[in-house]
């Protein structure tokens, strides 16, 4: 588990077959299981999986512990892969959005980065280096899956056409589509050091800097 990408890009199993994160629900949910996701999600991205528990849960809810098994009785790690699975999906639908508009690969990066500004944070390193590990195989592989399909691949279908319209030189596509999700993260870090200026400005910013590179032009050969 290298970097960031590696993690959440194409799983080996069942990339190719897969259309849709396992086990992701229909999205007309209770009212009920709709406000335990949102806490749930505004919770474990906070302080990530290890450091909340039920109770963490039940008292945020207002409600008792055993309730939270109604929805979810195999407890906490069910409820995290939900999470991850209910957010993957979402960011999804708002990333395809934002890869659709015109103007050309700056411009849907930018759509993408105002998008996930509007969202709850979302830690993606967090969530790789802690939460992964503390999770039993098969939720790991679930979460791993979602964020494949949620993140990586419209990313990914993306960088490969801006390189069919000569817009990027030819390099791996996935490779591209996890550095940006690893630029997201960067994001929100950049926001925490004093005078780095607005988000949308320092997204916009690392986003040429990803497109174009930081080193100037080499001087012609004398």
């Amino acid at each position: 588990m290298a970097h960031l990408p590696a993690q959440f890009a194409r799983p080996e199993a069942d990339h190719h077959e897969a259309t849709a994160p396992a086990g992701h629900e229909a999205r007309d949910e209770s009212a009920g299981r709709r406000r335990l996701l949102e806490v749930a999600e505004r919770l474990f991205m906070q302080r990530g999986y290890s450091a909340i528990s039920l109770r963490d849960l039940a008292e945020t809810l207002g409600i008792k512990q055993a309730s939270l098994y109604y929805h979810f009785p195999a407890g906490k790690e069910e409820i995290y892969v939900a999470v991850a699975e209910r957010a993957f999906a979402r960011h999804r639908d708002g990333m395809e959005a934002a890869l659709a508009r015109p103007g050309g690969i700056q411009a849907q990066l930018e759509g993408v980065a105002e998008w996930f500004a509007t969202q709850p944070r979302m830690c993606l390193m967090g969530m790789v280096h802690a939460d992964l590990p503390a999770l039993q195989a098969a939720g790991a592989a679930a979460v791993q899956r979602a964020a494949a399909h949620g993140l990586h691949e419209p990313l990914t279908r993306a960088f490969a056409a801006a390189q069919a319209r000569g817009e990027l030189r030819p390099m791996s596509p996935h490779l591209l589509a996890g550095a940006f999700l690893a630029l997201l993260d960067g994001v929100t870090i950049a926001q925490a050091i004093p005078n780095t200026g607005a988000r949308a400005q320092t997204a916009s910013a690392m986003i040429a800097l990803l497109l174009d590179g930081a080193r100037l032009p080499a001087p012609p050969a004398a």
